[in-house]
Protein backbone atom coordinates (compact mmCIF):
# COMPACT_ATOMS: atom_id res chain seq x y z
CA UNK A 1 0.00 0.00 0.00
CA UNK A 2 1.40 3.56 -0.48
CA UNK A 3 1.99 5.44 2.33
CA UNK A 4 -0.48 8.17 3.39
CA UNK A 5 2.03 11.27 2.45
CA UNK A 6 2.13 10.26 -1.08
CA UNK A 7 -1.47 11.01 -1.70
CA UNK A 8 -1.70 13.50 -4.77
CA UNK A 9 -0.34 13.09 -8.25
CA UNK A 10 1.71 15.61 -10.38
CA UNK A 11 2.36 15.49 -14.01
CA UNK A 12 5.94 16.04 -15.03
CA UNK A 13 6.46 19.64 -17.31
CA UNK A 14 9.91 19.98 -17.37
CA UNK A 15 10.99 22.44 -20.12
CA UNK A 16 13.45 21.60 -22.52
CA UNK A 17 15.92 23.20 -23.66
CA UNK A 18 17.39 22.04 -26.85
CA UNK A 19 21.04 23.79 -26.79
CA UNK A 20 21.79 21.55 -24.03
CA UNK A 21 24.47 18.30 -24.91
CA UNK A 22 22.54 16.04 -23.52
CA UNK A 23 18.90 16.63 -22.71
CA UNK A 24 15.51 13.85 -22.64
CA UNK A 25 11.86 15.46 -24.80
CA UNK A 26 9.03 13.25 -24.51
CA UNK A 27 7.78 12.44 -28.14
CA UNK A 28 4.42 10.80 -28.87
CA UNK A 29 3.78 10.01 -24.49
CA UNK A 30 7.57 8.26 -24.97
CA UNK A 31 10.99 10.25 -23.08
CA UNK A 32 14.00 10.36 -25.87
CA UNK A 33 17.61 10.74 -24.94
CA UNK A 34 19.35 13.17 -27.18
CA UNK A 35 22.98 14.20 -27.46
CA UNK A 36 24.58 16.56 -29.60
CA UNK A 37 21.33 17.02 -31.11
CA UNK A 38 20.67 13.73 -31.81
CA UNK A 39 18.22 11.03 -30.18
CA UNK A 40 21.05 8.66 -28.69
CA UNK A 41 19.65 5.11 -26.98
CA UNK A 42 22.13 3.83 -24.32
CA UNK A 43 23.60 0.41 -25.10
CA UNK A 44 26.50 -0.35 -23.31
CA UNK A 45 27.91 -1.44 -19.59
CA UNK A 46 28.45 -0.85 -16.19
CA UNK A 47 31.84 -1.90 -15.62
CA UNK A 48 35.84 -1.54 -14.83
CA UNK A 49 37.25 2.15 -15.92
CA UNK A 50 40.60 0.01 -17.08
CA UNK A 51 38.87 -2.34 -18.77
CA UNK A 52 39.18 -2.61 -22.51
CA UNK A 53 36.67 0.00 -23.92
CA UNK A 54 37.93 -1.34 -27.43
CA UNK A 55 36.25 -4.60 -27.15
CA UNK A 56 32.90 -2.58 -25.90
CA UNK A 57 32.65 -0.60 -28.80
CA UNK A 58 33.39 -3.80 -31.13
CA UNK A 59 30.48 -5.15 -30.82
CA UNK A 60 28.11 -2.45 -30.85
CA UNK A 61 28.48 -0.58 -27.07
CA UNK A 62 28.39 2.98 -27.19
CA UNK A 63 28.27 3.98 -23.42
CA UNK A 64 30.20 2.17 -20.46
CA UNK A 65 29.20 3.18 -16.86
CA UNK A 66 32.47 3.98 -14.30
CA UNK A 67 31.90 3.01 -10.43
CA UNK A 68 34.44 6.22 -9.36
CA UNK A 69 35.96 9.19 -10.63
CA UNK A 70 40.09 8.02 -10.59
CA UNK A 71 41.49 8.75 -13.44
CA UNK A 72 38.78 10.50 -14.53
CA UNK A 73 40.24 11.99 -17.80
CA UNK A 74 42.45 8.91 -18.80
CA UNK A 75 39.20 7.31 -18.66
CA UNK A 76 36.85 10.08 -20.85
CA UNK A 77 39.94 10.19 -23.68
CA UNK A 78 39.83 6.35 -23.84
CA UNK A 79 36.36 6.10 -24.23
CA UNK A 80 36.09 9.63 -26.76
CA UNK A 81 38.55 7.11 -28.75
CA UNK A 82 36.36 4.35 -28.94
CA UNK A 83 33.03 6.28 -29.58
CA UNK A 84 31.48 5.90 -25.78
CA UNK A 85 29.52 8.03 -24.07
CA UNK A 86 30.33 7.80 -20.06
CA UNK A 87 28.04 7.75 -17.15
CA UNK A 88 29.96 8.52 -14.52
CA UNK A 89 29.09 7.63 -11.04
CA UNK A 90 29.60 9.95 -8.28
CA UNK A 91 30.60 7.90 -5.00
CA UNK A 92 28.50 8.98 -2.29
CA UNK A 93 28.14 7.44 1.75
CA UNK A 94 25.19 5.47 1.48
CA UNK A 95 22.30 6.74 3.94
CA UNK A 96 22.04 4.67 7.00
CA UNK A 97 19.32 5.09 9.96
CA UNK A 98 21.83 4.64 12.60
CA UNK A 99 24.98 5.82 11.16
CA UNK A 100 24.01 8.64 9.37
CA UNK A 101 27.32 10.09 8.07
CA UNK A 102 25.06 13.24 6.40
CA UNK A 103 24.56 14.80 10.22
CA UNK A 104 28.46 16.07 10.46
CA UNK A 105 27.75 19.55 8.57
CA UNK A 106 31.30 19.73 8.11
CA UNK A 107 31.50 16.41 6.50
CA UNK A 108 28.37 17.90 4.01
CA UNK A 109 30.25 21.09 3.01
CA UNK A 110 33.81 19.45 2.16
CA UNK A 111 31.28 16.72 -0.19
CA UNK A 112 29.71 19.66 -1.88
CA UNK A 113 33.42 21.49 -2.67
CA UNK A 114 34.64 18.11 -3.86
CA UNK A 115 31.33 17.68 -6.07
CA UNK A 116 31.42 21.08 -7.58
CA UNK A 117 35.55 20.73 -8.55
CA UNK A 118 34.95 17.58 -10.42
CA UNK A 119 32.28 18.75 -12.40
CA UNK A 120 33.99 22.06 -12.99
CA UNK A 121 36.83 19.92 -14.21
CA UNK A 122 35.16 17.74 -16.49
CA UNK A 123 32.10 18.90 -18.35
CA UNK A 124 33.17 20.25 -21.03
CA UNK A 125 34.74 17.01 -22.54
CA UNK A 126 32.87 15.47 -25.14
CA UNK A 127 32.80 11.86 -24.18
CA UNK A 128 30.32 13.10 -20.81
CA UNK A 129 27.06 12.16 -20.83
CA UNK A 130 25.73 11.90 -17.08
CA UNK A 131 26.12 12.57 -13.56
CA UNK A 132 25.37 9.24 -11.47
CA UNK A 133 24.84 10.90 -8.17
CA UNK A 134 25.05 7.61 -5.72
CA UNK A 135 24.67 4.09 -6.57
CA UNK A 136 22.18 2.34 -4.86
CA UNK A 137 22.61 4.88 -2.22
CA UNK A 138 19.47 3.50 -0.05
CA UNK A 139 17.86 6.57 -0.61
CA UNK A 140 15.39 7.00 3.02
CA UNK A 141 11.58 6.39 2.75
CA UNK A 142 10.57 9.36 5.13
CA UNK A 143 7.86 11.86 5.76
CA UNK A 144 10.01 15.00 6.37
CA UNK A 145 13.48 15.66 4.47
CA UNK A 146 16.50 14.44 6.41
CA UNK A 147 20.54 15.40 6.47
CA UNK A 148 21.16 13.44 4.02
CA UNK A 149 17.93 14.43 1.53
CA UNK A 150 18.72 18.18 2.23
CA UNK A 151 22.66 17.24 1.11
CA UNK A 152 21.79 15.32 -1.76
CA UNK A 153 18.98 18.04 -3.32
CA UNK A 154 21.94 20.56 -2.28
CA UNK A 155 24.21 18.18 -4.30
CA UNK A 156 21.64 18.36 -7.47
CA UNK A 157 21.85 21.98 -7.54
CA UNK A 158 25.22 22.90 -7.46
CA UNK A 159 25.75 19.84 -10.19
CA UNK A 160 22.75 22.05 -12.57
CA UNK A 161 23.92 24.68 -11.54
CA UNK A 162 27.96 24.34 -12.63
CA UNK A 163 27.30 22.00 -15.45
CA UNK A 164 23.19 22.79 -17.10
CA UNK A 165 24.92 20.74 -20.55
CA UNK A 166 24.33 17.20 -18.79
CA UNK A 167 22.27 15.09 -17.09
CA UNK A 168 21.78 13.75 -13.23
CA UNK A 169 20.79 10.43 -12.62
CA UNK A 170 20.76 7.94 -9.77
CA UNK A 171 21.02 4.08 -9.57
CA UNK A 172 19.06 1.71 -7.27
CA UNK A 173 17.82 -1.44 -6.60
CA UNK A 174 13.72 -2.08 -8.01
CA UNK A 175 12.50 -0.88 -5.02
CA UNK A 176 8.75 0.74 -4.59
CA UNK A 177 9.77 2.79 -1.47
CA UNK A 178 12.91 4.25 -2.27
CA UNK A 179 11.85 5.00 -5.43
CA UNK A 180 8.81 6.72 -4.09
CA UNK A 181 10.79 8.75 -2.12
CA UNK A 182 12.88 9.90 -4.89
CA UNK A 183 10.29 11.32 -6.83
CA UNK A 184 8.68 13.22 -4.03
CA UNK A 185 11.73 14.36 -2.36
CA UNK A 186 13.80 14.92 -5.42
CA UNK A 187 12.02 15.99 -8.20
CA UNK A 188 14.70 17.57 -10.17
CA UNK A 189 16.57 14.87 -10.63
CA UNK A 190 16.65 14.28 -15.24
CA UNK A 191 16.71 9.99 -14.84
CA UNK A 192 17.00 7.17 -12.69
CA UNK A 193 18.89 4.03 -13.15
CA UNK A 194 17.53 0.80 -12.05
CA UNK A 195 20.02 -2.22 -11.80
CA UNK A 196 17.79 -5.35 -11.50
CA UNK A 197 19.07 -8.60 -12.13
CA UNK A 198 16.52 -11.64 -11.59
CA UNK A 199 13.93 -8.49 -10.35
CA UNK A 200 13.87 -6.83 -13.71
CA UNK A 201 10.03 -7.62 -13.43
CA UNK A 202 9.61 -5.90 -10.47
CA UNK A 203 10.25 -2.98 -12.39
CA UNK A 204 6.59 -2.95 -13.71
CA UNK A 205 5.45 -2.59 -10.18
CA UNK A 206 7.18 0.06 -9.26
CA UNK A 207 6.96 2.24 -12.01
CA UNK A 208 3.00 1.12 -11.03
CA UNK A 209 3.23 2.51 -7.93
CA UNK A 210 5.30 6.07 -9.06
CA UNK A 211 2.55 6.39 -11.23
CA UNK A 212 -0.21 7.01 -8.83
CA UNK A 213 1.37 10.25 -7.75
CA UNK A 214 3.69 11.54 -10.64
CA UNK A 215 4.25 10.93 -13.61
CA UNK A 216 7.79 9.05 -13.29
CA UNK A 217 10.93 10.17 -13.84
CA UNK A 218 12.59 8.48 -17.43
CA UNK A 219 15.13 5.43 -16.74
CA UNK A 220 17.53 3.27 -17.87
CA UNK A 221 18.59 0.16 -17.13
CA UNK A 222 21.74 0.24 -14.98
CA UNK A 223 22.58 -3.12 -14.27
CA UNK A 224 21.27 -6.43 -15.80
CA UNK A 225 22.63 -9.90 -16.37
CA UNK A 226 22.68 -13.17 -15.11
CA UNK A 227 20.79 -13.53 -11.84
CA UNK A 228 22.88 -12.20 -9.12
CA UNK A 229 24.44 -14.67 -6.00
CA UNK A 230 21.62 -13.54 -4.20
CA UNK A 231 19.08 -14.52 -6.14
CA UNK A 232 20.52 -18.15 -6.96
CA UNK A 233 19.93 -21.49 -5.84
CA UNK A 234 22.11 -22.60 -3.19
CA UNK A 235 23.40 -26.13 -1.35
CA UNK A 236 22.86 -26.78 2.05
CA UNK A 237 26.00 -24.80 3.59
CA UNK A 238 24.68 -21.78 0.85
CA UNK A 239 26.86 -21.73 -1.51
CA UNK A 240 25.03 -20.43 -4.89
CA UNK A 241 25.34 -22.36 -7.72
CA UNK A 242 26.68 -20.88 -10.30
CA UNK A 243 25.57 -21.56 -14.42
CA UNK A 244 27.91 -22.18 -17.05
CA UNK A 245 28.52 -19.77 -19.07
CA UNK A 246 26.31 -21.20 -22.01
CA UNK A 247 23.64 -20.98 -20.02
CA UNK A 248 24.59 -17.33 -18.61
CA UNK A 249 24.51 -16.20 -22.49
CA UNK A 250 21.01 -17.25 -22.53
CA UNK A 251 19.69 -15.35 -19.78
CA UNK A 252 21.39 -12.40 -21.14
CA UNK A 253 19.51 -12.89 -24.33
CA UNK A 254 16.36 -13.42 -22.45
CA UNK A 255 16.95 -10.22 -20.34
CA UNK A 256 17.53 -8.12 -23.07
CA UNK A 257 14.95 -8.94 -24.84
CA UNK A 258 12.53 -8.62 -21.64
CA UNK A 259 14.01 -4.42 -21.83
CA UNK A 260 13.80 -4.07 -25.07
CA UNK A 261 9.79 -4.86 -25.15
CA UNK A 262 8.74 -3.21 -22.27
CA UNK A 263 11.04 -0.43 -22.91
CA UNK A 264 8.10 2.86 -22.85
CA UNK A 265 10.01 4.87 -20.88
CA UNK A 266 13.45 3.34 -20.59
CA UNK A 267 15.85 5.46 -22.54
CA UNK A 268 18.29 2.42 -22.19
CA UNK A 269 20.05 0.07 -20.81
CA UNK A 270 23.86 -1.35 -19.46
CA UNK A 271 25.05 -5.23 -19.11
CA UNK A 272 27.23 -6.00 -16.02
CA UNK A 273 29.96 -6.15 -15.68
CA UNK A 274 33.06 -5.03 -17.92
CA UNK A 275 35.84 -6.01 -16.27
CA UNK A 276 36.35 -8.54 -14.23
CA UNK A 277 34.90 -8.72 -10.14
CA UNK A 278 34.75 -10.98 -7.53
CA UNK A 279 31.22 -11.35 -6.58
CA UNK A 280 31.16 -14.83 -4.63
CA UNK A 281 33.42 -16.31 -7.34
CA UNK A 282 35.51 -14.15 -10.10
CA UNK A 283 33.75 -16.03 -12.99
CA UNK A 284 30.16 -14.85 -11.92
CA UNK A 285 29.57 -11.65 -13.90
CA UNK A 286 32.81 -11.40 -15.56
CA UNK A 287 32.39 -11.32 -19.88
CA UNK A 288 35.67 -11.83 -20.52
CA UNK A 289 38.85 -13.13 -18.53
CA UNK A 290 41.87 -11.03 -17.05
CA UNK A 291 43.60 -11.80 -20.17
CA UNK A 292 41.08 -10.75 -22.78
CA UNK A 293 39.73 -13.92 -23.85
CA UNK A 294 35.88 -13.74 -24.32
CA UNK A 295 32.79 -16.05 -23.43
CA UNK A 296 30.02 -16.88 -24.83
CA UNK A 297 27.88 -13.84 -23.34
CA UNK A 298 30.27 -11.59 -25.55
CA UNK A 299 29.21 -12.73 -28.57
CA UNK A 300 25.86 -12.93 -27.40
CA UNK A 301 25.68 -9.52 -26.89
CA UNK A 302 27.35 -9.09 -30.28
CA UNK A 303 24.18 -10.34 -32.16
CA UNK A 304 21.72 -8.90 -30.00
CA UNK A 305 23.12 -5.18 -30.86
CA UNK A 306 24.22 -5.68 -33.89
CA UNK A 307 28.07 -5.40 -33.56
CA UNK A 308 31.02 -6.36 -36.00
CA UNK A 309 32.72 -8.06 -33.20
CA UNK A 310 36.06 -9.07 -36.41
CA UNK A 311 36.25 -12.76 -34.24
CA UNK A 312 33.73 -14.58 -35.29
CA UNK A 313 34.58 -17.86 -33.90
CA UNK A 314 32.69 -18.55 -30.93
CA UNK A 315 33.56 -20.35 -27.45
CA UNK A 316 33.04 -23.96 -26.71
CA UNK A 317 29.44 -24.78 -25.13
CA UNK A 318 29.47 -26.22 -21.77
CA UNK A 319 26.62 -28.47 -20.76
CA UNK A 320 27.66 -29.79 -17.78
CA UNK A 321 30.13 -30.51 -15.04
CA UNK A 322 30.33 -33.55 -12.62
CA UNK A 323 32.23 -35.04 -9.50
CA UNK A 324 32.12 -38.82 -9.36
CA UNK A 325 28.91 -38.27 -11.70
CA UNK A 326 27.04 -35.92 -9.27
CA UNK A 327 26.41 -32.40 -9.72
CA UNK A 328 25.94 -29.09 -7.52
CA UNK A 329 22.44 -30.05 -6.35
CA UNK A 330 24.08 -33.21 -5.23
CA UNK A 331 25.38 -31.49 -2.24
CA UNK A 332 28.58 -32.96 -2.47
CA UNK A 333 30.42 -33.40 1.05
CA UNK A 334 33.91 -35.01 1.09
CA UNK A 335 36.23 -36.20 3.58
CA UNK A 336 39.90 -34.78 3.61
CA UNK A 337 42.16 -35.82 1.20
CA UNK A 338 39.95 -38.26 -0.52
CA UNK A 339 40.43 -38.98 -4.56
CA UNK A 340 37.61 -37.87 -6.95
CA UNK A 341 37.00 -37.45 -10.65
CA UNK A 342 35.74 -34.54 -11.93
CA UNK A 343 34.36 -34.61 -15.45
CA UNK A 344 33.59 -31.78 -18.11
CA UNK A 345 30.42 -32.07 -20.89
CA UNK A 346 30.94 -29.61 -23.72
CA UNK A 347 30.76 -29.43 -27.54
CA UNK A 348 33.70 -29.27 -29.37
CA UNK A 349 34.62 -27.08 -32.46
CA UNK A 350 37.20 -29.76 -34.54
CA UNK A 351 38.89 -26.77 -35.86
CA UNK A 352 40.26 -25.73 -32.97
CA UNK A 353 42.47 -27.29 -29.97
CA UNK A 354 41.68 -26.82 -26.67
CA UNK A 355 43.49 -26.33 -23.16
CA UNK A 356 42.01 -27.11 -20.19
CA UNK A 357 42.88 -25.49 -16.99
CA UNK A 358 41.02 -26.75 -13.32
CA UNK A 359 41.36 -25.07 -10.25
CA UNK A 360 40.12 -25.43 -6.56
CA UNK A 361 39.86 -22.57 -4.68
CA UNK A 362 38.84 -22.23 -0.75
CA UNK A 363 35.24 -19.85 -0.51
CA UNK A 364 34.29 -17.86 2.24
CA UNK A 365 31.47 -17.80 4.60
CA UNK A 366 29.59 -14.37 5.61
CA UNK A 367 29.18 -12.69 2.45
CA UNK A 368 27.21 -9.52 2.35
CA UNK A 369 25.99 -7.54 -0.94
CA UNK A 370 27.89 -4.44 0.06
CA UNK A 371 31.10 -5.95 0.80
CA UNK A 372 33.84 -5.90 -1.42
CA UNK A 373 34.93 -9.10 -1.68
CA UNK A 374 38.81 -10.40 -1.85
CA UNK A 375 40.30 -12.74 -3.97
CA UNK A 376 39.83 -16.05 -2.73
CA UNK A 377 42.91 -18.46 -1.99
CA UNK A 378 43.47 -20.53 -4.74
CA UNK A 379 44.72 -24.37 -3.65
CA UNK A 380 45.32 -26.05 -6.68
CA UNK A 381 45.82 -25.44 -10.51
CA UNK A 382 46.46 -28.25 -13.20
CA UNK A 383 46.47 -27.71 -17.05
CA UNK A 384 45.30 -30.51 -19.23
CA UNK A 385 45.66 -30.43 -23.22
CA UNK A 386 43.54 -33.37 -23.82
CA UNK A 387 40.54 -35.18 -22.43
CA UNK A 388 37.54 -33.72 -20.57
CA UNK A 389 38.35 -35.33 -16.94
CA UNK A 390 40.27 -34.77 -14.27
CA UNK A 391 41.47 -36.49 -10.78
CA UNK A 392 42.00 -34.53 -7.84
CA UNK A 393 43.05 -34.87 -4.01
CA UNK A 394 39.83 -33.20 -1.81
CA UNK A 395 41.92 -30.15 0.63
CA UNK A 396 42.77 -31.45 4.14
CA UNK A 397 40.98 -28.17 5.87
CA UNK A 398 37.02 -28.45 6.90
CA UNK A 399 35.22 -25.56 4.97
CA UNK A 400 33.72 -24.81 1.45
CA UNK A 401 35.45 -25.12 -1.77
CA UNK A 402 34.74 -24.87 -5.64
CA UNK A 403 36.50 -26.64 -8.19
CA UNK A 404 36.55 -24.29 -11.59
CA UNK A 405 37.32 -25.26 -15.24
CA UNK A 406 37.96 -23.37 -18.15
CA UNK A 407 38.29 -24.39 -21.87
CA UNK A 408 40.33 -22.09 -24.03
CA UNK A 409 40.14 -22.60 -27.74
CA UNK A 410 42.84 -21.21 -30.19
CA UNK A 411 40.66 -18.06 -31.60
CA UNK A 412 40.95 -15.78 -27.70
CA UNK A 413 37.66 -17.67 -26.45
CA UNK A 414 37.09 -19.49 -23.20
CA UNK A 415 33.75 -21.07 -21.22
CA UNK A 416 33.90 -21.84 -17.90
CA UNK A 417 31.94 -24.12 -15.23
CA UNK A 418 32.33 -24.38 -11.47
CA UNK A 419 30.78 -26.57 -8.62
CA UNK A 420 30.91 -25.90 -5.20
CA UNK A 421 31.71 -28.50 -2.43
CA UNK A 422 32.52 -28.52 1.54
CA UNK A 423 35.31 -30.66 3.29
CA UNK A 424 33.90 -32.35 6.56
CA UNK A 425 36.51 -33.90 8.86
Amino acid sequence: MVSAFFYFRTELNKSVDERRSVYIKTIDSKPILFRNGKPFKIRGAAGARDASFELLSKIGGNTIKVYDTINLKSVLDRAFENQLAVIVDIRLPKYNEKYNAYSDQNQNDKLKQEVKKLVLKYRNHPALLCWNLGNEIDYPFVLIKNSFINTYNQLIDIIHTNDPNHLISTTLTASVKQTLAIHYHSPNLDLLGFNTFGALKRLDLVLERVNLIREPLPFYIGEYGYNGPWEQESTSWGAPIEPTSTKKSEMYANRFYNIVENDMQSVGDLVFYWGQKQERTHTWFSIFDEAGRTSEVYYKLNELWGGKSSNLKHPPKIDYMLIDNKGAKDNLIYKPDMVKTAQLFFEKNKNSKYQIVWEIYAEGWDYNLADIEKDPLRISKDTINSGSSHTFKTPDKTGPYRIFVYVYDDFGNYATTNTPFYILE
